[in-house]
This record gives C-alpha cells, sequence and structure tokens, in this order.
C-alpha cells in the first residue's frame, strides 16, 4: 500500500507540496480505486511503457532541483543543531538543579561535602582534557597562582626531601618540586579521575629525578593508614606536607579538621614543615561585615569569581562566626571552580589546632604581600613565557583587574614546623 511522505518538521509547507505534492496525490488516488481494478491498469500499462534511456533533465531543471536540495539540507541541519542546543540546555539545566539540591543538602548536614567536591573535580578533569590551557580566561591568575607555590615550595623544602601532598589534583606541582630536587612524592586524591590525569602527567615528564607515588584517598575524613597502607614504598614521615587550596574542605566539621591535622602530623618528622594556600578569612570577615542583617544570603564577586553564603547568620551573631567549623559558601571561579561548597578557614583556630598537634607557626601572609616580598628574587629565574604571563599593564608584576580580588587578595599563605610529637590519649 502506497503510503503519504510526512512533511519534515524543518520544511515549509510551500516547499513540500513542491517536491511531494505531486506524488502524495498520485498515491491518494491510486489507494482510492477498486484494488483488481488498480492490477488490471497496472498490468495493462506494462506492454505500452517504454523506457528512454537518453532523458536527463533539462540544464534549468538539475541547477533547481541542486538548489532546492541544498537549501533543505541547510533547514535540516539547522533544525539538528537547534535540537541538539536545546538537548543540552536541557541536560545543563537538570545538572543545575541536582548540584543545587546537593549544596542545600550540604548546607543542611544531610550529606558532607566530599561527594561534591570528587563529582566535580572528576568532571573538571574531563573538560579540561578537552580543552586549551592557553585559552583560558583566567590564564593571568594561574600563572599568579603557580608563582606562589614556587616561592612557598623552594622556601620550605629542600634537595632529597620527601612530600606528601595532600589533596595533590592532577599533578600540577611535579615541576616545581623537581626544580627543588625531593627524592620522593606522595600524592593523594580524592577524585581518581585528578589521579589517573596525574599519572599521565607524570609519564609525560622527562627529566624528574625522583620517586612519585599516587594513590587515590581521603585526604580529610579519614586516617590515611587507610590510603597508604597499600604501597610500601612510601617513606614516612616526611620532610614536607603541602595542601594547596583544599584545606577549607576539611572545615566542615571539627572531626573533620582535627582528623586533617593529626593526618598531618603524624606524617611529618619533627623539624618538617607543614604549608599550604587558604581563603583569608579575615578578609571573608571584611566583605562579610558590610552586609546588613536583612540579607539572607550575603554574597560578593566580579566577573572572574563569586562567593555566596548559604545564611546571614554571621551578621545575626553580631559579625561574628557562631561557629568556627561548618560555615558554608559556595565557590565559583571562571573556567576553573563551579559553585562548589567550601567553609571558612577561621586562621587561629587553624593555629590553634596545629598547635595543638605539635606545630609553631611560621608564616601567614596574604598572596600580594607574599608575592611583593619574594618576586624580587624569583623574577630572573622565571622563564621568559612565565615573566609574561606575570606582567600586567603597566610593565610590573602581579595580577590586576578583576583578577586581583580573586587571587591576591582572597588567599593567604601559611606555614607551620613540627616541633614535637603529638601523642595521641585516645
Amino acid at each position: 500500500m502506497a503510503v503519504s511522505i510526512e512533511k519534515p518538521v524543518w520544511m515549509s509547507q510551500e516547499d513540500y507540496d513542491k517536491q511531494y505534492g505531486k506524488f502524495n496525490q498520485e498515491s491518494t488516488s491510486t489507494e482510492d480505486k477498486d484494488p483488481e481494478q488498480k492490477s488490471e491498469n497496472l498490468l495493462g500499462e506494462l506492454p505500452n511503457r517504454s523506457v528512454n534511456y537518453e532523458h536527463v533533465d533539462p540544464p534549468d531543471a538539475q541547477v533547481k532541483n541542486t538548489s532546492s536540495y541544498g537549501i533543505q539540507k541547510r533547514r535540516r541541519e539547522r533544525y539538528d543543531q537547534e535540537e541538539r542546543r536545546r538537548a543540552l540546555e536541557r541536560q545543563k539545566l537538570i545538572e543545575e538543579q541536582f548540584k543545587k539540591h546537593e549544596i542545600e543538602l550540604t548546607a543542611n548536614r544531610a550529606i558532607n561535602v566530599d561527594q561534591i567536591v570528587r563529582e566535580h573535580y572528576n568532571e573538571r578533569t574531563m573538560i579540561a582534557n578537552k580543552t586549551k590551557r592557553y585559552l583560558s580566561p583566567i590564564l593571568k591568575l594561574r600563572n599568579f597562582n603557580n608563582a606562589i607555590k614556587y616561592m612557598l615550595i623552594e622556601k620550605y623544602t629542600r634537595s632529597g626531601n620527601v612530600v606528601l601532598e595532600l589533596a595533590c589534583g592532577k599533578g600540577g606541582d611535579l615541576r616545581k618540586y623537581g626544580n627543588v630536587g625531593i627524592s620522593q612524592f606522595i600524592g593523594i586524591d580524592i577524585s581518581n579521575a585528578s589521579i589517573q590525569e596525574a599519572h599521565k602527567r607524570y609519564r609525560s615528564m622527562k627529566n624528574l629525578n625522583y620517586q612519585v607515588i599516587l594513590i587515590t584517598g581521603d585526604c580529610f575524613g579519614e586516617s590515611l593508614g587507610v590510603a597508604v597502607e597499600p604501597f610500601s614504598e612510601c617513606r614516612f614521615p616526611c620532610d614536607v606536607v603541602s595542601t594547596q587550596f583544599c584545606l577549607h574542605y576539611a572545615f566542615e566539621t571539627e572531626a573533620k579538621a582535627r582528623r586533617t591535622l593529626l593526618n598531618v602530623t603524624k606524617s611529618l618528622k619533627v623539624g618538617g614543615f607543614f604549608f599550604g594556600s587558604i581563603p583569608d578569612s579575615e578578609f571573608i570577615r571584611y566583605k562579610m561585615n558590610k552586609f546588613s542583617k536583612e540579607v539572607e544570603k550575603p554574597s560578593w564577586g566580579n566577573s572572574i569569581y563569586r562567593v555566596t553564603f548559604a545564611n546571614n547568620d554571621y551578621q545575626k551573631n553580631d559579625n561574628e562566626f557562631p561557629s568556627p567549623f561548618g560555615q558554608m559558601y559556595t565557590y565559583w571561579l571562571e573556567d576553573a571552580i563551579d559553585n562548589v561548597p567550601e567553609y571558612v578557614v577561621p586562621f587561629e583556630t587553624l593555629r590553634s589546632l596545629a598547635d595543638e598537634y605539635g606545630m609553631e607557626l611560621e608564616l601567614q601572609m596574604p598572596f600580594n604581600k607574599f608575592f611583593v616580598q619574594e618576586i624580587p628574587k624569583w623574577v630572573d629565574r622565571f622563564s621568559p613565557r612565565m615573566r609574561e604571563g606575570l606582567q600586567r599593564s603597566d610593565g610590573k608584576f602581579g595580577v590586576e583587574g578583576d583578577e586581583k580580588e580573586a587571587a591576591s587578595y582572597f588567599y593567604t599563605v601559611f606555614a607551620f614546623r613540627k616541633v614535637r610529637e603529638y601523642i595521641e590519649t585516645e
């Protein structure tokens, strides 16, 4: 039975009638006839049918048909692209709603932050693999942060040291430790995708004359012994423990913060250094003091970054955090962090805990001051590409514009030295 051709969504009625109208009419008239009569007609026409193999469409008709086909193809392609775009938008909306729900659960303590952090960095690893780093809109900020880490690592790391990096991510600091001449690097991260990427990065590097051990594990929520037990080659205790841009996750609860500091001190030898970078709690307080009690969810930022608190408990408590732990905010950084929950790290609380676990404060300084202090020693040591990446529009070195607040003001460096062994009482 002949079937009329359905009009495609992307085709206009006029084009449809031109191309398929005649065929549909013939199909309809043929179907309306008596089946037996239809057969007779078809059989009766066969002997008289002649085939002209020499027939071709006139040149004008060929051009017209080709043109019509091209228009239809373009319309179909536009329709397909639009459908894909709508599908991606729907998927993105679903993911954003799901993430928002997870953040609400985290704020209400229904789930802990580890799940969101793991999912975020697994996803970021896949995104980073598909993008070109030199096209990043925060390239200057990345260069600035890397410069800070170069300075901090060399200040507290010595040749032959064994280094433990908690939340090591994709191994971005491997080259920095290579410059110092360490003997072993132990990196642990909760994101398995990041650890796999770190393995790939390490295998692609040449002239790294030290041992690298990369492990998937929870650095903050449980004992490091669980993660490192299968790796007998790890040389504990270490000379250095580093936590870069990650310690804020440990301040979700007091128990987690204490577990983290216990992990650090048990991994570190007396005389060794624990250093890293964290959001500056004093800068956060400075920003929060600008909001009144009427603002339910204090938020600030610019085109590069944004900080949004889950509530206004700080303002209601006479501009003091009700607790040094669990003060959640979401942090967005262009091309890097997509509204992931973080927690305020009140520096005096960190210092007090470190002292309790046998470590004394050596350094605490905002990024901008630390950079100004250290850059004279480094400007001639950085590669031409790095120097270019650090140069501002006025010819000086550092960051400027929206990136300045997101990097040099929002973060601070710290360093503690272990002065005594911590003895567990339980």
